[in-house]
């Protein structure tokens, strides 16, 4: 079985969110987990059976912090998981290593697992640095997180190229190529922690793509980002990686 998390950003609006629950009811949802807005979890931890996670965290547990969501708040709503190093937080927010480090400490506080993304961009893929780039962005974290830590920590390998942004067409790299990095992703952290962990893969997961996806053995599971929003498609992935 694979892990699949949904991510859905900031695409749906209150009557979205019901709908969308109201669609995607199934055996399978217990096993799934999904990232809503801050604003509706109360809503999926009362009305699914989703397995909770959140889209952010702060960087403290101080109370006198304007407009932020902290790790013990996170958990009195039951979420179980939280993404941490998102490429959009990266750039939209500048977000970088010393961020994410105080991040995943501050959820660990709480028992709740992070899912720290890494990814390289165009870039990086077109002169031919992608396994630097990443061992960099691993590194840079899990050098600085306790062995604890790291053994409870996902990996979502998230290639930024190939994240639709609606502007532009889908891309989504081989199979071959996927399995490569995670394969890579999987013996660096082995090698230096000696800690087998879990890798998922994101980047344009739809249901076009899933069954050829499902072909990479070594892929544990999937960060899905527009498709988690829509009822039809996400049900599909969800049968298609639940049985």
């Amino acid at each position: 079985m694979k892990l699949v998390i949904g991510n859905q950003k900031a695409y749906l609006l209150k009557d979205d969110v019901l709908k969308f629950i109201e669609n995607t009811k199934s055996k399978y949802c217990k096993d799934v987990i999904i990232c809503p807005s801050f604003i509706y979890m109360d809503i999926y931890a009362n009305k699914s059976n989703y397995i909770l996670g959140s889209q952010n965290v702060s960087v403290t547990d101080r109370k006198n912090t304007t407009g932020e969501v902290n790790a013990s708040q996170l958990k009195s709503c039951n979420a179980c998981y939280a993404i941490v190093g998102h490429s959009e937080r990266r750039l939209d927010q500048g977000e970088d290593a010393s961020v994410f480090i105080k991040k995943i400490n501050e959820l660990s506080k709480e028992k709740i697992t992070p899912i720290f993304c890494v990814g390289e961009g165009k870039e990086e893929k077109n002169t031919g640095i992608t396994k630097d780039f990443i061992g960099k962005q691993l590194l840079d974290v899990l050098d600085n997180l306790e062995p604890s830590v790291i053994e409870k920590l996902i990996v979502a390998y998230e290639p930024v190229w190939a994240i639709s942004t609606g502007a532009e067409p889908a891309e989504t790299p081989t199979n071959e190529e996927i399995n490569d990095v995670v394969c890579y992703i999987k013996d660096l952290v082995n090698d230096k922690y000696e800690v087998e962990i879990r890798v998922l893969y994101g980047g344009s997961v739809n249901k076009e793509n899933i069954d050829h996806l499902n072909e990479i053995g070594i892929v544990d599971g999937y960060l899905i980002g527009g498709a988690s929003t829509k009822a039809d498609e996400f049900l599909y992935i969800m049968e298609k990686c639940c049985k």
